[in-house]
């Protein structure tokens, strides 16, 4: 028996009847071609050739930059906190105090300003207390030096504001503190005035 191959290797039995003379005539011819084209067909096929699959992937649209960044990827473990060094110590928090940032009054215990800067010597011992006077939320606002001796701390009330043996009439009419432009300025106490009690501390 005489097989007709078409496409990937099928056969066409209509085809190879016709060869064999056993099928003579236009309805076989037309019976045929038909079975060749549906078989030679990719549809009819079980699969799709490799080259087909191939060339599908590349016509496959690609994810965007959005959805890629929305797949889930495994954060890496924070590292354990260090311990601390050997000559680390506590600070009694009811005993210590920052003085940067604090309120300052005056003795009628009206608000001066906050402390921005303390003022120390070569030896470090401090010299000056600096405050932001006047001004409003900064603007126009002047740095005043203030003689540690008139700084006054109350260790009775952690929460207190510094104590200023001034009144504001007197730190209004203070010079103006300008770091790194001599002379270096500070408010202090009247010539010849006894310390105020606790100066300092």
């Amino acid at each position: 028996m005489i097989a007709a191959r078409a496409g990937a290797g099928r056969t066409l039995p209509a085809m190879a009847l016709l060869l064999a003379g056993l099928c003579p005539g236009p309805a076989c011819i037309g019976s045929a071609l038909a079975a060749g084209v549906a078989e030679s067909s990719p549809a009819a096929g079980p699969s799709a050739s490799p080259l087909t699959q191939a060339q599908s992937n590349l016509n496959a649209p690609k994810p965007s930059a959005e959805q890629q960044q929305r797949v889930p990827t495994q954060s890496a473990q924070p590292a354990p906190p260090k311990p601390p060094p050997d000559n680390a110590k506590e600070l009694p928090a009811r005993q210590v105090m920052t003085l940067l940032g604090s309120k300052a009054q005056d003795l009628a215990g009206e608000d001066l300003g906050p402390v921005v800067d303390i003022v120390v010597d070569r030896s470090g011992r401090p010299q000056a207390l600096v405050i932001d006077f006047g001004g409003f939320l900064g603007v126009g606002s002047r740095k005043i030096a203030i003689d540690w001796r008139l700084v006054h701390f109350r260790p009775e009330n952690h929460d207190a504001p510094v104590l200023l043996h001034l009144d504001r009439a007197e730190v209004q009419a203070a010079p103006e503190f300008v770091p790194d432009v001599e002379p270096l300025r500070m408010l202090g106490p009247p010539p010849n005035a006894p310390g105020p009690p606790y100066v300092g501390r």
